[in-house]
């Protein structure tokens, strides 16, 4: 089959960049022929020159065979949503494969695009199966719009249990389909020995990821060494000595242990002081593993009273390498105890609360490297089972699955429209016609006639 995947330019790609990359390859392995279309908002379409000589944080994709850094996203011929000509290109070549696979439908909604829709063609003039990945819980607040070209939908594919509900108000055939990971390529690790008291973190900084309830745990944790990777607005929020938002400050609002010497300190300064502390700023995936490869835990400190269950990437990135995931209950489940469809706490990951106060929180951590080898690897080796539900090519499988209407995915099970709140179809229109709508103004003469 011929498959097209589509991938808009938006800030913080995150985990949708490895996503599009092992997902392409998993459909490549599986004998498939599988092109890139990248999607921008220019108003002319150039050429695009690759350098033969990569820049640092820069590595070429494994599926699309672009270069791509984590933070710029791809260096890759492109289709521009604002050219005619290039939109009834992209719509003739879409019409040339089998499945067109939409990473980033969301992307169409942007600034560029305000009160424009001439867009609308590379959806609804698309006769190939189209397929629209749900990367988050956050359908129902910034995109139920896309439910209006649901008609043009084979399928919708949800990367976690929190995805998968948010979906529920679409009549459009879902399912649970988990991150493409590259299970057969899972490197020798070092054994217990070789891991240092060390944490990995690296998330894009959005709120919700709670990058900030680790920051003030660092000064509290003397033993263990703390790496954070990524980027985002809270990150720049936390760095800026001007512009620091109040709740990124150590007070005893938010930290009742605070100590004087960093009490009115910003929580980032606090961290830096400690001397336990690096920022490593966008890093390639080479590069997370070969740290992964040496660290016994990564920490993925968000959660979310609203979200449901939901697991990031780099969960599945740090059990692939043999280290040891930390996550909170109400992050990876929707419940105290931690324990959702696929993850459970004391089994496939540690457990912190998200009631935590930032001692509590770095002295549990700092409790976890103490943990005896058996235990450790005890945990290792339920992982190293439990990620072959992510392999690349079963999850490419799960993709034709679903275009074809076949029962797929973690659960087996299509499932469609359950909510039927009358509320959600008018919320999606409503934002719709306020964002790309054109107001029509009429004139005195037109208004009477």
């Amino acid at each position: 089959m011929k498959i097209l995947m589509v991938m808009h330019t938006f800030n913080n790609f995150g985990g949708i960049i490895n996503h599009c990359e092992h997902l392409m390859a998993g459909l490549k392995e599986l004998g498939h022929e599988v092109n890139f279309a990248y999607l921008k908002g220019t108003k002319t379409v150039r050429p695009v020159e690759i350098p033969s000589v990569l820049k640092e944080g820069w590595e070429i994709g494994i599926g699309s065979g672009y270069p791509v850094h984590q933070g710029d996203g791809w260096m890759a011929p492109y289709y521009s949503y604002k050219v005619k000509e290039s939109i009834d290109k992209f719509v003739d070549d879409a019409n040339k494969h089998d499945i067109v696979i939409w990473q980033s439908i969301f992307g169409f909604k942007n600034k560029d695009t305000e009160k424009y829709k001439d867009w609308l063609p590379m959806i609804e003039n698309v006769k190939a199966k189209q397929v629209v990945i749900i990367h988050d819980a956050n359908l129902k607040k910034l995109y139920p719009w896309i439910s209006l070209f649901e008609k043009h939908f084979a399928g919708l594919a949800c990367v976690h249990p929190a995805a998968y509900e948010s979906a529920d108000f679409m009549s459009t055939p879902r399912a649970l389909i988990l991150n493409p990971q590259d299970i057969a390529g899972v490197p020798p690790t070092p054994q217990f020995a070789g891991r240092e008291n060390k944490i990995l973190s690296i998330q894009t900084f959005k709120r919700w990821k709670r990058v900030d309830d680790l920051i003030r745990a660092v000064p509290y944790m003397k033993n263990v060494k703390t790496l954070v990777g990524g980027y985002g607005i809270e990150a720049a929020y936390m760095m800026s000595k001007d512009k620091c938002k109040e709740e990124y400050f150590a007070t005893r609002q938010y930290d009742p242990d605070v100590t004087p010497d960093r009490e009115g300190k910003r929580i980032w300064e606090n961290a830096e002081n400690s001397g336990n502390f690096d920022y490593l700023g966008f890093i390639s995936g080479e590069k997370r593993d070969e740290i992964l490869s040496t660290s016994k835990f990564l920490v993925d400190p968000s959660w979310s009273n609203t979200f449901g269950e939901h697991f990031n990437r780099v969960v599945v990135d740090a059990m692939r390498i043999g280290a040891v995931p930390i996550a909170v209950n109400f992050g990876v489940s929707n419940n105290e105890e931690g324990n959702g469809v696929l993850l459970k706490a004391g089994v496939n990951y540690c457990m912190l609360k998200k009631s935590y106060t930032p001692k509590e929180y770095g002295e549990k951590i700092a409790e976890y490297c103490d943990m005896s080898e058996a235990e450790y690897m005890r945990i290792v080796q339920n992982n190293y089972e439990l990620i072959q539900q992510f392999d690349r090519k079963r999850i490419a499988q799960h993709y034709i699955d679903l275009s074809a209407g076949k029962p797929t995915g973690y659960l087996n099970e299509l499932l469609t429209k359950s909510n039927f709140d009358p509320n959600l179809p008018k919320n999606s229109r409503n934002m719709f016609d306020e964002h790309f709508e054109k107001k029509e103004t009429l004139s005195l003469d037109e208004f009477f006639g």
